[in-house]
């Protein structure tokens, strides 16, 4: 028995690793923000085990999860002084970093609770990557937390989000890794979307760590320049070839004129590289502003409950 428990211990501590970060507006008196997700809930702050920003107006702290969930619950553990620090402080969950993740959504505005350290907010369901807890006051104060446990299961998983991205040529810092970081502002100036020069035949490719069965693929124009967009190509497969440009095709898109993300099914096809192409000999830009890609290695599913940036997984054969 004491085998297996030490085995446990081990397999928890690899997930915490690979399934969360925590990250805030600053430090003060050394409270790292990963403080908040090392599993222990110990509310006195000579113990090391609390994060805290420096005094500050709007502090921040934020959790980073490795795809989008639906979270359920969120519990929250106060330090056992200077407790009002926790006073008026906002839960948000959402997929944007717009405002280092403060415009999301919010799930609750929690206040120090009296008869306990811990209290736990139901968020019944909301979806997201970044949990924020944020003091939206322009009042100077600390943000102070010693643990955040967070419960739900995985809606999809992004899976782009481990892979790497490369593109035909470059222009004005376009970065093709700006396209798989997570955010999908549309907007050139806050630096999220890729492109590459004016050229023929140009392309952008994700190359995934395995080859997975890609159900779905999620893309986000620019707000500008939208019709770069128009006949480009997305194909899926294991080859090299013509830089991956020869590998079978999942659909044709268009600049949608409602909307500037748009969803396409791509119903398990499987690829190790998923590439956006336009196939014309006239020079183009192609631009993204962001490429989530929805799939898993094998049809196995997968129950995640998420506790303070720990993973305990589930098989549903």
């Amino acid at each position: 028995l004491i085998k297996v428990f030490t085995f446990f211990i081990v397999v928890i501590s690899d997930l915490f690793k690979a399934y969360g970060t925590a990250t805030q507006s600053t430090t003060g008196w050394g409270g790292l923000a990963e403080r908040s997700i090392d599993g222990n809930n110990d509310p006195l702050w000579r113990h090391n085990s609390c994060s805290c920003t420096a005094s500050q107006a709007k502090a921040w702290w934020r959790l980073e999860l490795p795809g989008v969930y639906r979270v359920s619950e969120i519990e929250v553990t106060n330090r056992n002084a200077v407790r009002w620090r926790l006073n008026n402080v906002e839960i948000l969950i959402g997929d944007s970093l717009s405002n280092n993740g403060n415009d999301n959504p919010r799930c609750a505005i929690i206040n120090d609770d009296p008869g306990c350290l811990t209290q736990t907010v139901k968020c019944w369901g909301m979806e997201g990557r970044f949990i924020n807890l944020y003091r939206s006051s322009d009042a100077t104060e600390a943000l102070q937390l010693c643990e955040v446990k967070v419960y739900g299961a995985a809606a999809r998983i992004n899976v782009a989000l481990s892979g790497t991205a490369i593109q035909s040529s470059t222009i004005n810092g376009g970065l093709a890794e700006r396209s798989i970081d997570g955010n999908n502002d549309p907007q050139w100036e806050h630096n999220s979307c890729s492109i590459t020069a004016l050229q023929a035949k140009a392309w952008w490719r994700l190359e995934l760590p395995g080859v997975y069965r890609v159900s779905e693929i999620e893309v986000t124009n620019r707000n500008a320049n939208r019709w770069r967009l128009n006949n480009v190509e997305i194909l899926i497969g294991d080859s090299l070839s013509n830089n991956g440009n020869d590998n079978p095709r999942c659909a044709i898109i268009n600049d949608d004129p409602g909307c500037l993300t748009q969803i396409v099914k791509c119903w398990g096809m499987a690829g190790r590289f998923i590439n956006f192409y336009q196939s014309s000999d006239a020079p183009e830009y192609l631009q993204l502003c962001e490429v989530k890609v929805y799939g898993g290695k094998n049809p196995v599913h997968h129950y995640m409950i998420i506790k303070g940036g720990l993973v305990y997984k589930y098989h549903c054969w």
